[in-house]
């Protein structure tokens, strides 16, 4: 069995009937149920439909497929497009300015050398020195030679006589240029030795004692041959043979 259920409308003060759908739910229009606080309006939302519209022409289609950079702001200082002709022209330039590098060999003819470096020999140069290095081995030795050393030579007594009792200094030879001397000659008195002197000055002259030179007893002649560091070199003679003394003398350095 149905039932009605109504309501009174005070506003009309009238009953009215209170209806359902199909499943039962009650029926009430949409104007009649109270919005809750801040809830938008018909009024409001044409409002928001109105704003957006204007924002809608002030959006400026974006193709977010490409970004345009000719028509984009650059930050202050950046760089700007070159055009084809001047990155083809400042191309051209540098590589004016790149020499050709073959880094499969490295050309030393046409490279700088350092001052001081030694030059190419040629194939035939090369060949002339190998073959003269191979002819101055023998048995796995190369034989070097000691070419010229130079030498000096200087007569310090020519047929100087000395007196008995007397002692003669020859004259002094400059031996700074050499290391070893030798000295010889020959001299009448064979009872007395031959002293020899250095100086570094060719002033102060001094006596090496463990140095002097013995005279043959039976033929007069006398040598000598050291090392000596000494730069002036003499000769002092005594004679105490009881008669006059002929002395002949050569120093000879190298």
């Amino acid at each position: 069995m149905s039932q009605i259920i109504v309501v009174k409308d005070s506003a009309n003060n009238k009953l009215r009937e209170l209806e359902s759908n199909a499943s039962g739910e009650l029926k009430v229009a949409a104007s009649s149920l109270p919005l809750p606080s801040g809830a938008a309006t018909e009024a409001t939302l044409g409002n928001v439909d109105s704003s957006t519209a204007a924002l809608n022409l002030k959006v400026t289609t974006c193709d977010t497929g490409a970004v345009v950079v000719s028509s984009s702001a650059l930050p202050s200082g950046a760089a700007t497009e070159l055009s084809s002709a001047a990155t083809a022209s400042s191309t051209a330039a540098l590589n004016g300015k790149v020499t050709a590098c073959d880094t499969g060999a490295v050309v030393i003819s046409s490279s700088a050398l350092p001052t001081g470096a030694a030059t190419e020999l040629s194939a035939s140069a090369a060949a002339s020195s190998l073959s003269t290095l191979a002819g101055a081995v023998t048995a796995g030795v190369v034989q070097v030679s000691a070419g010229s050393v130079a030498s000096s030579a200087s007569t310090v007594y020519s047929g100087v006589s000395i007196a008995d009792g007397a002692t003669t200094k020859s004259s002094s030879f400059d031996v700074n240029a050499y290391r070893s001397v030798c000295i010889f000659g020959r001299t009448d008195n064979t009872s007395d030795s031959i002293e020899i002197e250095v100086s570094n000055d060719n002033s102060a002259w001094y006596e090496l004692n463990n140095h002097y030179i013995s005279v043959d007893y039976s033929t007069g002649d006398f040598g000598l041959n050291m090392d000596i560091s000494a730069r002036y070199i003499r000769l002092s003679k005594s004679n105490n043979s009881g008669s006059s003394e002929t002395i002949n003398a050569i120093i000879s350095a190298k």
